[in-house]
């Protein structure tokens, strides 16, 4: 540590504190109160719903990689990006 110290410090040790006024500390306890908690029940709610979802998520069975029957899964990419193309372009004409 340093023993050389300055006026600065010097002037710090010889401060004394001054005793808080005990009024003070009653009127704060009384004041505070304890912070709200979520309840039990809510917590536990969450908990049974969130079980349930995970076990749903992880028993339901995956979807099968054959496309459907409905008209878009038969369709070519590049003639959906060809209609879209055409669909814009008709609405841009008709303004």
């Amino acid at each position: 540590m340093n023993t050389n110290t300055d006026a600065f410090e010097n002037d710090l040790r010889a401060l004394k504190r001054r005793a808080l006024p005990e009024d003070w500390r009653k009127e704060i306890l009384q004041r505070s109160k304890p912070a709200m908690r979520t309840p039990r029940w809510l917590v536990a709610g969450w908990s049974v719903a969130w079980a349930a979802i995970m076990v749903m998520y992880f028993t339901t069975p995956a979807e099968p990689d054959t496309p459907s029957s409905d008209s878009w899964s038969n369709t070519a990419p590049t003639m959906l990006w060809q209609q879209r193309a055409a669909s814009i372009e008709a609405l841009l004409a008709a303004n």
